[in-house]
């Protein structure tokens, strides 16, 4: 037996990489995650992900929705999860994952032959399989959404194949949680394509939640690739120029307006729509029936898309209290600086330094400031002609956390601004008007700051130190000692001059 194949344990090797196996209903994924040290760990980097759709839970049925009643996984199914196990497995093994970490959920929970099958896993992982619970399953899939959203205020729905957890959330706490018969392969076989018995059987179901009157005017945070889905489809619909599934946000309405297109279209026609798996063809007007009662019972204000879930939930659940405090965006923004950065560090520095620009600054806008000042340095390996335009893309689409689409847009504006991006362009046009006029305003301002921090001090850190900023009623001024007077060279006082009129002042340089 070669190398490749053979089954023995993945030893640890100090790698950081760690490899989160979920064994769903419906797909089988490992997503192997690049976990640093420290504050990093706060925000774990996928570096490979792999999917398939094997249908364990094809087997449910009429009648087995209820408590005690199993089933055998789908032959099928079980064929198909373990040649990809075994492919995710040597793929694991190359990358040299030091961790495993195997979790099953309601297919194998549920299965008169689980055991059997958690056996057979355990043999070609070489680690233990934990079978969650549906509680443990809503947790996870709750702390992921947190991981990724950290003031999540509402409720989190994680849909799959044999079940749907519902969990509240508060402001970053997990409240109430219940789960449900309600996967999206459970009701495909107890109700086929008959949508008004599929409405019928989610509105009892969720009859029977007492919580749900809670989440009302509050956010409802999707979890789910067949949830996602409509995502895509909407932006799809719309031309929404930002195709980033994480933090898209619909309002109820048009939430409800795509869910009744999907449930009212069969398989054949949503098959013309690009964008959509055809995998997913059979399922997804099962999955919008049943967010379409989600919306109906819970009132909820905002649909606000989540691409963490209980992967990134499992992760994060083992963070102590000080690491889950630390904020996403920051962390994410400060391990990519220290990849890039020409000189060390994050320029975080740089952030600081022109603090006396934004007296009364937003708390929010002050968080996408320190991120543009990290990220500052992002693009200095490119052509200069074309860094403005390179960052503006790069940080647009860039896979951060804790953020939403309009911090993003704003944040890219900011580091485009730092390389002397202007407002206008091809791209720039399409995503400007998604944040308003004063957003993209005080973007460019944060860009034009830090585009003269970076000229006066080189990028170098120490330099600013013997310099700072003093903003009155009427003048702009840059202050340091007559020796130092060397520092400002021509191009410090255009920019000098070019910030101070975007602040509407004068510029003054004094000693």
């Amino acid at each position: 037996m070669s190398s490749f194949d053979s089954q023995e344990p993945p030893q640890p090797n100090g790698s950081g990489l760690k490899a989160v196996v979920d064994i769903g209903s419906n797909s089988v994924r490992m997503v192997v995650f690049k976990v640093g040290d420290g504050d990093q760990a706060r925000v774990p980097v996928p570096i490979s992900n792999e999917r398939a759709l094997c249908g364990l839970g094809r087997g449910f049925g009429p009648g087995r929705e209820q408590e005690g009643q199993g089933f055998r996984l789908d032959p099928h199914g079980v064929r198909s999860a373990i040649l990809h196990l075994r492919r995710f497995v040597s793929i694991g093994r190359k990358l040299g994952v030091e961790s495993w970490h195997v979790l099953a959920t309601e297919a194998v929970r549920s299965a008169d032959d689980g055991d059997e099958f958690v056996a057979r896993v355990e043999k070609i992982i070489g680690a233990p399989v934990s079978v969650l619970s549906g509680d443990e399953e809503a947790e996870a899939s709750a702390l992921g959404v947190i991981s990724g959203i950290p003031d999540a205020n509402g409720m989190m729905g994680d849909l799959g194949g044999g079940s749907l957890e519902i969990v509240a959330l508060n402001r970053g706490d997990i409240g109430q949680q219940t789960t449900l018969p309600l996967g999206v392969l459970r009701l495909d076989a107890i109700v086929g394509r008959d949508m008004a018995k599929a409405r019928t059987l989610v509105d009892k179901a969720l009859s029977q939640v007492d919580w749900l009157g809670d989440v009302v005017g509050r956010n409802f945070y999707p979890v789910g690739g067949a949830w996602r889905a409509f995502a895509g489809l909407h932006m799809a619909h719309t031309d929404y120029p930002l195709h980033v599934i994480h933090g898209y946000s619909l309002s109820r309405q048009e939430a409800l307006d795509v869910l009744r297109l999907v449930a009212n279209l069969g398989p054949e026609s949503l098959g013309q729509i690009p964008g959509i798996s055809k995998s997913r063809l059979s399922t997804l007007p099962l999955a919008a029936v049943v967010m379409e009662g989600l919306l109906a019972r819970a009132n909820p204000a905002r649909v606000i898309f989540s691409a963490h879930g209980l992967r990134e939930g499992w992760l994060y659940k083992q963070l102590g209290e000080s690491e889950r405090a630390r904020d996403p965006l920051v962390i994410g923004c400060a391990d990519w600086a220290g990849r890039v950065s020409r000189f060390g560090g994050t320029s975080e520095f740089m952030g600081h330094w022109i603090d006396p620009l934004f007296p009364g600054e937003d708390p929010a806008y002050t968080r996408v400031r320190r991120a543009a000042a990290m990220l500052s340095e992002i693009c200095w390996r490119d052509h200069p002609d074309y860094r403005a335009d390179g960052s503006f893309s790069r940080v647009l689409h860039m896979s951060f956390s804790g953020i939403s689409h309009p911090e993003r847009i704003m944040l890219a504006f900011a580091v485009s601004a730092r390389y002397g991006g202007e407002v206008s362009g091809s791209f720039k046009d399409q995503v400007a008007p998604l944040i308003g006029e004063y957003a993209l305003d005080h973007a460019m301002l944060i860009g034009r700051a830090l585009q003269f921090a970076n000229t006066l001090s080189g990028g170098v850190d120490g330099i600013l130190e013997n310099a700072n900023l003093e903003l009155s009623h009427k003048e702009l001024t840059l202050r340091l000692p007559e020796e130092h007077a060397y520092l400002i060279s021509d191009i410090c006082q255009q920019r000098l001059s070019g910030l101070a009129r975007r602040l509407g002042r004068q510029s003054v340089i004094a000693h």
